[in-house]
């Protein structure tokens, strides 16, 4: 029922039914579990919040219960209620505040010594009131206590410190405080300022005050969440006991998933017939290990990977012999004779066809290529239909016989029959040089030159060694243009049959061993994964006990999840208790409390609701259309409607405690300030109440209702000599007889000394003082103070003490010397006649003597003198 509103308009009559929150709460326990019996049954018997231990046992029975554990604690009995009265506490008074320190600006060495009735420290703005309100609020820890600085302008920080003495019922005691918030019994005192205005008016608030029979529904309500919290504790706790046992595992096994995704569902039967144990399971381990171990090796790799290299060279010597077999030798001889033959027949036909052509020098192999040229070039002309045969190719100059002769000559040489025989041969040459460089020979010489000066040779290296030298020989003789041997073939023949059956032998094994290969790799995999299953099988024999203890745990966290879920009813219960046992105990009562406080200060008509959650009890106030106040009222209205809750909320407990105002009225009327005035002196009749304020008028309203009773003290706050400088006083600053005899006798008494314009300055000085004396005369010795400044009202009560012949003899004379007074002084403006006049010492002296013996005259027959 967190959410619940009960509200009850203020002008409510129907009377509530009388329960026993006591009662209520022992027949609510009997109802429920042992363990909420057990701590209901502590609450009722110490009236306080329940301990550790008691919370521990609770918990411990609460599991023992709900058979969690073996049941171990004995049977709580159902509550035998007996009624018992909330106990009072004993009156605090404060008696005395010295050596603040640490606190704002506040100048060290102030003491103030509260009445038991009303104490008034009045202060300008400014001067320090605010701090020692601030040290009274941090004892209170009041809702609008705020953090405490120290001189902001001190080049050093210092402690706060400051020495209270007090009186708790008739103990005297003292406290020495240091900055602390919230210090018993201080925090009984109720303490009301401008900021908890909007707290009292707006705010859905807690009561500051809680009976005690109340408060035990909050001491339930913690316990109850503090078993809560146990059980969170637990399931927090319940929830890393797996902490590592996966890393055991080996991810992919069979058995890894089922560890991996261990909770309350988990089948221990099924998981349990995967575990492996016993000697027998240690042996197969070892063996599983050496094997994969052996497989890892894989030696057959690297003689595949020799094998595959002599096969390189054995294949490469096969197709060298192969070349060398099919080589014709004989071809290629002929055709090199041939080529020699022509090249002799070619320079015959070139000599004696050109002998005549006066050539620059011999025909050679320039000058061939110069004749080549130019028929490419005329060819090409030809083609493009560019070309005259009257005229040369080159300078483009007409042809004469000569020139033709000659052209004539080239022609029949490069259409020569022994041309195109040189061309062919050369053809056919190239043929054969292109057969014996395709033959691939690197490995094969290197091979030969890696085993030439070994002494172990491998098998074929003789063979091999043979085609690679014939191999060598043949291409070195076609490159350099010389006849081929005509043994290469029978040189080959045999070490090829022997080269192409060692080939073949080879190829057989790479090909047996490459097979091995693969079948070693499946080997290897169900090797491993026979070994991976078998050791995960045997790590989860070892590891069980972690495992079922998981799954335990697993299990138990989500029982306590489910056990948890109706506590918070159990919450919503003891709040359902508490706002039927609050509506008796507080509500009711102060709905009475707060109509009349707000009667007594005329504060505007509203609604109060009383709100219930987690056990606690809430007010809030609301006007017509569930408006929040502040939205509507004046700043005057909710300051005096703030006061009805506040001192109706301190009330409500029975005031013990001293309730301390600060500056209460601000924004206030007259009218208003004479009403919480009045309210505050009845208070401070029966009750010690402390008073902050920097209005003069509300200052002298209060000291003028306790001028008969003299229960109250008054303090003066100045910064005259720092922040905070406090001086008992009678009142506001006023001006007494004694204090103004004084200053008109100092006066005189100078003036005696001085002559000129300065005895006139200073007689002037005195008259203003004579002046200001038959005022104060006039005010309390005539009139017997019915009217006072600074005071609102006139008080008729001391009008028969106003003695009328004494007014008629005196009142005239003091009259006259105020009238002379007036003349001599700047505040008054003078007739003509009169405003060149000066005081004389003389005339002074005369006046104020007169002035003692009408006082005396006044003074026979007092009954006060």
């Amino acid at each position: 029922m967190s959410d619940d509103v009960m509200a009850a308009d203020v002008d409510s009559t129907e009377e509530p039914e009388l329960v026993d929150p006591r009662a209520l709460l022992a027949d609510w326990a009997n109802s429920n579990d042992e363990w909420v019996r057990l701590l209901v049954t502590e609450v009722l018997a110490s009236g306080r919040a329940v301990g550790d231990s008691t919370v521990e046992k609770a918990y411990k029975l609460f599991r023992q219960e709900k058979a969690l554990g073996k049941r171990k604690l004995p049977t709580v009995a159902k509550l035998d209620f007996e009624v018992r009265q909330d106990a009072s506490a004993p009156p605090l008074s404060l008696t005395r505040l010295s050596e603040v320190r640490g606190v704002n600006a506040l100048v060290p060495g102030a003491i103030i010594e509260p009445h038991e009735g009303l104490t008034i420290l009045y202060g300008e703005n400014g001067t320090g009131k605010t701090g020692y309100s601030r040290v009274f609020k941090s004892l209170a820890n009041s809702r609008t206590a705020d953090t405490i600085l120290g001189d902001i302008e001190a080049d050093s920080t210092e402690a706060q410190t400051a020495k209270l003495e007090f009186k708790l019922g008739d103990d005297e005691q003292t406290l020495a405080w240091t900055g602390e918030r919230g210090v018993y019994p201080f925090t009984r005192m109720s303490i009301f300022d401008s900021p908890a205005v909007t707290t009292h008016v707006d705010d859905d608030l807690d009561y500051v005050y809680t009976p005690v029979s109340l408060a035990l529904f909050n001491h339930v309500t913690g316990a109850i969440q503090a078993v809560a919290g146990k059980i969170d504790t637990a399931v927090s706790s319940l929830g890393t006991g797996g902490t590592g046992l996966l890393s055991r595992f080996h991810r992919g096994s069979s058995t890894y998933p089922l560890v991996e995704t261990l909770s309350a569902s988990t089948d221990l039967v099924e998981l349990k017939a995967k575990t492996a144990t016993g000697q027998a399971v240690e042996d197969e381990l070892d063996g599983l290990t050496q094997a994969v171990a052996a497989l890892r090796a894989n030696t057959i790799g690297s003689q595949i990977t020799a094998l595959k290299a002599e096969h390189r060279v054995l294949a490469q010597a096969a197709a060298a012999a192969k070349m060398l077999l099919s080589f014709d030798a004989i071809s290629y001889n002929d055709a090199l004779s041939r080529r020699a033959q022509l090249a002799t027949d070619y320079e015959t036909f070139r000599t004696e066809l050109f002998a005549a052509a006066d050539l620059p020098a011999d025909p050679d192999a320039t000058w061939s290529n110069f004749i080549e040229a130019g028929e490419t070039y005329r060819q090409h002309l030809v083609g493009l239909g560019a070309h005259d045969s009257d005229r040369c190719l080159y300078c483009r100059q007409p042809l004469q016989d000569a020139a033709r002769d000659l052209l004539s000559r080239y022609s029949t040489y490069l259409e020569d029959k022994i041309s195109a025989d040189i061309r062919a041969t050369d053809a056919e040459l190239a043929d054969f040089k292109r057969e014996v460089a395709a033959v691939q020979g690197n490995d094969l010489a290197q091979f030969v030159a890696e085993y030439n000066n070994e002494e172990e040779k491998p098998s074929c290296f003789s063979q091999v060694e043979t085609i690679e030298g014939a191999k060598r020989e043949l291409a070195s003789a076609v490159a350099e243009g010389k006849p081929a041997g005509l043994t290469i073939a029978s040189l080959v023949a045999q070490p090829k049959t022997d080269v192409d059956a060692e080939l073949a032998t080879i190829g057989t094994g790479i090909t047996t061993l490459e097979t091995q290969q693969q079948n070693r790799a499946q080997s290897l995999a169900d090797k491993q994964a026979e070994l991976v299953e078998l050791q995960d099988a045997v790590e989860l024999g070892k590891s069980w006990q972690l495992i079922e203890a998981q799954v335990k745990n697993a299990k138990e966290s989500d029982q306590l999840k489910t056990l948890k879920r109706p506590l918070s009813s159990l919450v919503r219960a003891v709040t359902a208790l508490a706002k039927t046992a609050s509506d008796q105990l507080i509500n009711q009562s102060f709905d009475a409390l707060f109509l009349e406080e707000c009667e007594a200060l005329r504060a505007p008509t509203l609604k109060l609701q009383f709100v219930g959650r987690e056990g606690r009890a809430h007010r809030r106030k609301v006007l017509s259309g569930k408006h929040k106040p502040s939205k509507v009222l004046s700043e005057g209205e909710l300051k005096v409607l703030a006061l009805a809750d506040f001192l109706a909320e301190a009330r409500l407990a029975g005031i013990t405690a001293p309730v301390i105002f600060d500056d209460p009225v601000s924004s206030l009327d007259h009218r208003r300030i004479n009403e919480v005035a009045q309210r505050i002196a009845r208070l401070a009749d029966d009750n010690q109440v402390i008073v902050f304020t920097h209005d003069i008028l509300f200052a002298t309203t209060l000291l003028s209702l306790f001028e008969k009773s003299k229960r109250c003290v008054y303090f003066q706050i100045t910064d005259e000599s720092g922040k905070g400088q406090i001086t008992r006083a009678s009142g506001p600053r006023t001006d007494s007889l004694s204090a103004i005899k004084k200053r008109i006798a100092d006066a005189i008494q100078t003036a005696k000394s001085q002559d000129g314009e300065t005895r006139d300055a200073l007689v002037r000085m005195a008259y203003s003082h004579v002046r200001a004396w038959c005022e104060v005369f006039t005010e309390e010795e005539l009139l017997k103070g019915v009217t006072k400044r600074y005071r609102a009202n006139v008080q008729m009560t001391t009008l028969p003490n106003i003695d009328g012949s004494k007014l008629d003899d005196i009142g005239p004379k003091v009259t006259e010397i105020f009238e002379v007074a007036c003349r001599y002084i700047d505040g008054h403006s003078q007739p003509l006649v009169t405003l060149g006049v000066s005081p004389t010492l003389t005339g002074l002296e005369a006046h104020w003597a007169e002035l003692q013996e009408l006082k005396k005259l006044n003074d026979l027959n007092d009954p006060k003198l």
